[in-house]
C-alpha cells in the first residue's frame, strides 16, 4: 500500500493543476463528493474521509484505498468600462486525488491522502484591455494530509493530522505597456487539523472539523523581456508571502429511512486573512496590491438513496460566498458568489467501488465592480456569465 500512495502522491506533484474557485479554495475532493455537493462531513464515510472528516475513518473496516480524477472547465466574460469585454480562455484544469487508510485496531485507524485544497486558473488574451495587471494567474496547490482517528467510545470518535501543503504562484503580464513579466515561486507550508464525529443514534450522526492557517513565502524567479533600463528591476530572484486561510467546518446527517440520507454541512473560512499580496524582485518590492478580502460561508445540502444494494443515487447543492469585496474587486479571480448544481452515482460491491460526481457551476454576475491598477489608479469592470462543468470519477478497492 505504501508504493501505491507514494506513487500516486508523485503524481499529484507532477500534474496537480488549478481551477476557478470561491477565493481560491477547492472542495473537490472526491467524486462523490461532487454529487453530493461536500455533504461528506458526518455521513457514512469512504476513504475521502481523509479530507472531509479524518475522525469518520472509524467507520471504515479493514484497508481502503481511493483514486480519481476531476476536470474542471470554467468560463467567465470581463467588461472593462469604455473596452471591449473579454472572454477567459477555454481550459480544462484536472485535479487528481488519492487516499488510504488503514484499521490499526479497534480503537486507532492511519490514514493518509493527496488532493488539492487551493487552486486558480485564470487565463485571457495576452493583450486584452487589463493585460497591465494579470493576463494569467495560477495558483497549484498540493496537500499531503497524514492523519489519525480514534475510537472513544462506540459513539464518538476524534481525529488528529498534519497537512504539507505544496503552493506554486504564477502571474504574467504586461509592463511599459508592451513588454511581458513572468514571476513563478514556490513554498511548502505546514499545518494541522483537529475533527470529531459523533454518531449517538442509527438516524443522527455529526462532524466537526478544524483546519488552521498555513502560511507559505513562494520563492522562485522573475523574468522580463523589457530593454534598459528597465531589465535591472525586472529579472531575478522574486518571492512574496500569503496565508492560506483556516476553516471551520460542520456537518450533521439524518437517516429518515434506511436507503435515504441527508446531510447539511456549513463552512466558515477566514479569508480576511488575505490581505494583500505584495511581490518582491531583488529585494525591492514592486508595489503591494491592497486585497482586503472577507471571511465567507458555505453552506452544502445532499442527499444518497440506495436504489438497490449495489448503486446509489446521489444529488446536492451549494451556496458560497466570494471574499472578494465590489469595491476591491481582482481580474485574477473574475468572479462573484457561487451556486453549484450536482449530481451522480456510485456503484460498488464487496471489494470495489466506482463513483461519479457532475457539478454546474453558476457564478453570480458582479456590475461596476472597482479594480486598482498599476500606479494607484482605478477602473470600473463588470464579471459576467461566468461558470464550469466539473466531472469526477473515484475509484476504490477494499481489502
Amino acid at each position: 500500500m505504501g508504493r501505491v500512495v507514494a506513487a500516486v502522491v508523485l503524481a499529484l506533484l507532477l500534474t496537480g493543476q488549478q481551477v476557478l474557485a470561491a477565493g481560491f479554495a477547492v472542495y473537490e475532493w472526491s467524486a462523490r463528493g461532487i454529487a453530493l455537493g461536500g455533504t461528506t462531513m458526518a455521513r457514512r464515510p469512504d476513504a475521502s474521509a481523509v479530507a472531509s472528516n479524518p475522525a469518520a475513518m472509524t467507520g471504515l473496516n479493514g484497508t481502503q484505498i481511493m483514486t480519481g480524477l476531476v476536470g474542471v472547465a470554467p468560463m467567465a466574460t470581463v467588461s472593462i468600462e469604455g473596452e471591449e469585454s473579454c472572454d477567459g480562455e477555454s481550459n480544462v484544469w484536472m485535479l487528481p486525488h488519492a487516499y488510504a487508510v488503514t484499521q490499526l485496531g479497534e480503537r486507532y485507524w492511519l490514514g493518509i491522502g493527496a488532493f488539492n485544497r487551493f487552486g486558480l486558473g485564470t487565463e485571457f488574451d495576452e493583450n486584452w484591455a487589463g493585460n497591465d495587471s494579470v493576463y494569467f494567474a495560477s495558483i497549484k496547490s498540493v496537500s499531503l494530509t497524514p492523519v489519525l482517528g480514534m475510537r472513544l467510545t462506540d459513539t464518538w470518535s476524534i481525529g488528529v493530522g498534519a497537512e504539507a501543503n505544496y503552493f506554486e504562484f504564477t502571474q504574467k503580464k504586461k509592463v511599459y505597456g508592451a513588454y511581458d513579466l513572468k514571476v513563478q515561486g514556490d513554498d511548502v507550508g505546514v499545518g494541522v487539523n483537529l475533527s470529531t464525529w459523533y454518531a449517538p443514534t442509527d438516524w443522527l450522526s455529526l462532524g466537526l472539523i478544524y483546519r488552521s492557517a498555513i502560511d507559505v513565502h513562494p520563492r522562485g524567479e522573475a523574468d522580463s523581456d523589457a530593454p534598459a533600463p528597465y531589465d535591472d528591476h525586472l529579472n531575478g530572484d522574486a518571492d512574496g508571502e500569503i496565508t492560506l486561510p483556516d476553516s471551520w467546518s460542520l456537518g450533521m446527517c439524518i437517516t429518515p429511512m434506511d436507503r435515504l440520507s441527508l446531510e447539511v454541512d456549513v463552512t466558515r473560512t477566514g479569508w480576511s486573512s488575505y490581505e494583500e499580496l505584495d511581490i518582491s524582485i531583488n529585494g525591492s518590492s514592486t508595489g503591494a496590491a491592497l486585497k482586503d478580502w472577507q471571511d465567507t460561508w458555505r453552506l452544502g445540502i445532499g442527499a444518497e438513496y440506495a436504489l438497490t444494494p449495489a448503486w446509489d443515487l446521489r444529488a446536492g447543492y451549494v451556496y458560497d460566498e466570494t471574499p472578494i469585496r465590489t469595491e476591491r474587486a481582482d481580474y485574477m479571480v473574475p468572479a462573484n458568489d457561487r451556486q453549484l448544481f450536482c449530481a451522480g452515482l456510485g456503484w460498488h460491491d464487496q471489494a470495489w467501488s466506482v463513483d461519479l460526481g457532475y457539478t454546474y457551476l453558476l457564478i453570480n454576475d458582479r456590475k461596476d465592480a472597482t479594480i486598482y491598477v498599476s500606479g494607484g489608479t482605478s477602473e470600473t469592470a463588470d464579471f459576467e456569465d461566468g461558470d464550469a462543468h466539473l466531472l469526477g470519477v473515484s475509484v476504490a478497492y477494499r481489502f
